[in-house]
């Protein structure tokens, strides 16, 4: 799939919008999808979700939906209803393997620590999901492209500019085992 899908990043009203388009020469694959703003409902929105997972490959668009359907169970989580956030523990036996691992330095290895973190995040009222705009899957791989929330420009505090955060997972079986992320460690 990779070999037949082009990136574009396209500036669109001032905002970045990352864009992934089907290589001309072959009909068959769709559009990842196209992201064109900051979408704060995307957790609820079937529509939005099946547009992101679709692919040629049956193998792939699983790969695809279970990290889509694992993000869109952390995001709906994080939402606190009558004082409380969503079961963190009943997501991770859900989706995570028990010998889960962790390559991104700012969350704790192993499946206990990532409900913990998740936990703690809950509480704190920050999220920690952002909308996906784009998802690749090559073998037992899938490569989550997230847009972050406007963040201020700082040559120019009148105006935002638009980031994404990049999650790669591994898939065994039928669960997410392995994660990889961009981030740095910094104080808490």
């Amino acid at each position: 799939m990779l070999k037949y899908l082009t990136y574009v990043v396209a500036m669109t009203a001032g905002t970045g919008a990352l864009a992934a388009q089907p290589a001309k020469h072959n009909p068959a694959d769709t559009p990842v999808f196209v992201g064109q703003g900051f979408h704060t409902d995307w957790a609820h929105d079937k529509t939005y979700i099946d547009n992101l997972a679709r692919d040629a490959n049956p193998r792939y668009e699983a790969n695809k939906r279970l990290v889509l359907d694992f993000e869109a169970a952390l995001e709906t989580a994080q939402e606190v209803k009558d004082g409380e956030p969503g079961n963190i523990d009943e997501i991770a036996e859900k989706y995570i393997s028990p010998d889960y691992r962790q390559y991104d330095p700012m969350f704790p290895s192993g499946r206990d620590g990532l409900v913990g973190f998740f936990k703690l995040v809950s509480k704190s009222g920050e999220k920690v999901s952002h909308p996906p705009v784009m998802v690749v899957a090559q073998g037992d791989m899938v490569v989550l492209t997230m847009m972050r929330p406007p963040l201020p420009d700082p040559a120019d505090p009148t105006k935002t500019y638009t980031a994404y955060r990049i999650a790669i997972w591994q898939i065994c079986g039928e669960k997410l085992c392995a994660h990889w992320g961009p981030d740095l460690k910094m104080a808490r």
